[in-house]
């Protein structure tokens, strides 16, 4: 249903938005939220996600993973979709702190974020400064965004510790560490010791006592040492847990399942909080300080019905949060969060089988109540996974054509993937006056020596704006790095979305803060610039550079037969936002990108002027294969490239088999057709690759071939691991591709 509507939800027309709601956290109730944004838009409502990561972790899915029962795909919501369905904007970031008397949230590395209501679900933090030593010793479940990866390579590792006897501790006794024992010995297999510790004298203390019984069966069974009164009074080195009771008890690996915390910033934050320190909210899920914030989920304290912590009652509160979040926007009544008294829990018991804890029911386990476990998850899980768009569904942005042969529809980009096409450019600059001239990525200013000047930008490829300056700004910087200058002013050029002048303040503030890091990270001044309102979010910048001090600028026509091209970032950019856009790439994949532009190209030129560069060019808009062409003809030279050699983002060779793509990519593979070599076949993956419009790519550069092998290294070693040679420049004109022996 979400894929028939999330059209209108996107597409239709809404009156500007006035009023800013930011979601803090992606927890099991904003997904609900994000959910019946995807349905119907809120008028005059603009909706910001800011989350830690963008993949949500759905922890009653959580043993099964550690079990190896179940992948880390299906145990995680992809929030990126549902944001974009809905017509959320998301903000990955980490929050510091929240000021509820400015209506801010702070971050450590950019500027606050205003709101006018607030919504909390964002988790809560292990309780380890109780426990002296214990921080950075011991490895805790909560975030489990964190505690995944990092059990992984914990485990790996102490591979030969574990092998030699030394037992994993897990500490807590509650149901998260029964659970978690019992799915590592799942996963480890009987010869690996695992003894789990528990500070009373039973455990699942906050279950019947016929089911704790039964649990502990479960952990005998499984060769499970129970260790009861086994408070741990502090964490000594090794990691040894020095307990209440003097004993040491040394360990490979000690895992922290006890009761987790409140996030340090609540302190701070000017909202009412519990005894416990959790933020308190009243039976509409509002804080009791602050009637514009609302919070659910762990992190919140619901002070007229105390429950435990549990993911069961933020899932359940996830309706009554949308239900209040719009009614309280709209000024009609609210509605009161009445949380179940008794909730039916299934523990995993890692071997297929489950055991059901309720009051009024019997300890049953068994292998049904697993798959009934399975079910209820995966039921939970799949109302919040998007198909991919269809052609009929598509964004206007959606080409209506198909790609060449391949029944696929191709995303008009964002990015420098908007672009127009090489051969659509020189067409309409034919009719201007004067002899054509060979383009370089910045002009020399008429009247001031050694001084160059370019403008680059397009419409942002994130909602993020200060994020999206950030990218705007080192992709205008990279024209100048193109030919070796140093940059010193820029000017810009801001579109923000329309809305109220109150919000497209706040846009506009965003988006500058984004790009003025940047360029003044870079030694440029951002001098002025022009703001307009539009449809979308767009920035371009006029920047200017400096030759450096006794070096030449480094043009494209330098370049000399045999000189090998180098390529400073790996490729897919394109292709791995448009598909992500499509939803048909993970966030994962669009992170990817997103980190790789991020990636400054200047520590680039000193290794590439000490190992003799000849010419230089950046990757863009026209793909690897247009700019390496513009550099070739530049120089009055031929071009060999190879198909094999560029580092390919993760992710995006599957998706380009697919038939997957930039609009653009099209446009960039016309030389194809006069290529030689039996590798150019478009239906190649890797060649598609060589098309791909690319937004803050590498650097392009021509070295003598007897520098590549020791420029490549000295490139890796300067932060640069996908540098690769890419191609040879040769005598004789034309295009070919084949695989090349480059270092020779």
């Amino acid at each position: 249903m979400l894929g028939q509507v999330r059209e209108n939800a996107v597409h239709s027309l809404q009156p500007p938005p006035e009023l800013d709601l930011l979601l803090f956290g992606g927890g099991h109730a904003h997904v609900a939220v994000l959910r019946s944004l995807a349905m119907a838009p809120w008028p005059g409502v603009r909706v910001t996600l800011v989350t830690r990561e963008v993949l949500a972790p759905y922890s009653g899915m959580l043993p099964a993973h550690v079990a190896g029962a179940l992948s880390w795909e299906a145990m995680h919501i992809d929030l990126g979709p549902l944001a974009r369905a809905g017509g959320v904007r998301l903000i990955e970031a980490e929050v510091t702190g929240v000021d509820a008397a400015q209506r801010q949230l702070h971050f450590a590395d950019r500027p606050p974020l205003s709101y006018d209501v607030l919504s909390v679900d964002s988790g809560i933090t292990p309780a380890l400064d109780e426990v002296p030593g214990a921080r950075g010793k011991v490895l805790p479940t909560k975030p489990i965004s964190t505690f995944l990866p990092r059990l992984t390579a914990a485990l790996e590792a102490q591979r030969d510790t574990l092998a030699a006897g030394q037992p994993i501790r897990v500490v807590g006794g509650g149901a998260a560490g029964v659970e978690l024992a019992l799915a590592l010995r799942a996963r480890l297999g009987p010869a690996i010791a695992l003894e789990l510790l528990t500070a009373g004298a039973s455990i699942l203390p906050a279950l019947p006592a016929r089911v704790g019984r039964k649990a502990l069966k479960a952990l005998s069974a499984a060769g499970i040492v129970v260790r009861f009164e086994a408070r741990v009074a502090a964490v000594e080195d090794g990691p040894t847990l020095r307990l209440a009771s003097g004993e040491a008890l040394p360990a490979a690996l000690v895992l922290w399942a006890t009761q987790a915390a409140p996030p340090a910033w609540l302190a701070r934050s000017g909202l009412a909080l519990d005894d416990a320190g959790f933020l308190a909210v009243g039976e509409t899920l509002q804080s009791r300080s602050h009637p514009e914030v609302f919070a659910a989920g762990d992190v919140a304290a619901l002070t007229h019905a105390p429950r435990p912590k549990s993911g069961v009652y933020a899932v359940r509160a996830g309706p009554v949060l949308t239900e209040n979040l719009k009614a309280f926007i709209a000024g009609q009544p609210l509605r009161p969060f009445k949380p179940q008294r008794r909730a039916l829990y299934l523990l995993n018991l890692g071997d297929g089988r489950s055991l059901a804890a309720h009051p009024w029911l019997p300890a049953w386990v068994g292998r049904p109540l697993w798959r009934l476990k399975l079910a209820i998850d995966e039921r939970f899980m799949a109302r919040f996974r998007l198909p991919p768009m269809a052609e009929a569904e598509a964004a206007p942005s959606l080409v209506a054509g198909t790609g060449e042969g391949r029944g696929v529809a191709l995303m008009r980009c964002e990015g420098c993937g908007s672009k127009l096409g090489p051969d659509t450019l020189r067409a309409g600059l034919a009719a201007l006056p004067g002899e054509a001239k060979p383009v370089e990525d910045a002009t020399p200013v008429a009247g001031a020596p050694g001084l160059w000047q370019s403008i680059d930008g397009f419409p942002l490829p994130v909602d993020d704006l200060y994020l999206g300056g950030r990218l705007a700004a080192q992709h205008a910087l990279s024209d100048l790095y193109a030919l070796g200058l140093e940059p010193r002013q820029g000017w810009a050029l801001a579109t923000v979305p329309v809305a109220s002048d109150r919000l497209m303040a706040r846009d506009l503030g965003q988006l500058m803060a984004g790009a003025e890091a940047t360029l003044a990270a870079a030694g440029c001044e951002l001098a002025g610039g022009h703001s307009l309102e539009g449809p979308r979010a767009e920035l371009a910048l006029t920047v200017l550079g400096a030759e450096a001090p006794g070096s030449a600028p480094l043009l494209k026509g330098g370049a000399h037969a045999g000189d090998v091209l180098i390529l400073t970032k790996a490729l897919g950019v394109g292709v791995a936002l448009a598909a992500s856009a499509k939803g048909t790439a993970s966030s994962t994949v669009r992170q990817a990108a997103l980190a790789l532009m991020l990636e400054p190209s200047a520590p680039a030129l000193p290794v590439l002027r000490a190992h003799g560069v000849r010419a230089l060019t950046d990757v863009t808009g026209f793909g690897l294969l247009g700019h390496a062409l513009e550099l070739a003809k530049a120089s009055g030279l031929g071009l060999t490239l190879d198909p094999a050699a560029p580092v390919a983002l993760d992710g995006v060779l599957p998706l380009l088999a697919a038939g997957e793509g930039a609009q653009l990519a099209e446009a960039n593979a016309a030389p194809l057709s006069v290529a030689e070599g039996k590798n150019a076949d478009l239906a190649d993956p890797r060649v598609r690759l060589l098309c791909d419009p690319q937004t803050c790519g590498g650097l392009l550069a021509a070295v003598p071939a007897s520098q590549a092998k020791a420029c490549l290294q000295a490139l890796q070693d300067a932060g640069f691991p996908s540098a690769r040679a890419v191609g040879r420049l040769t005598a004789n004109s034309g295009l070919s591709l084949s695989e090349a022996h480059l270092h020779d």
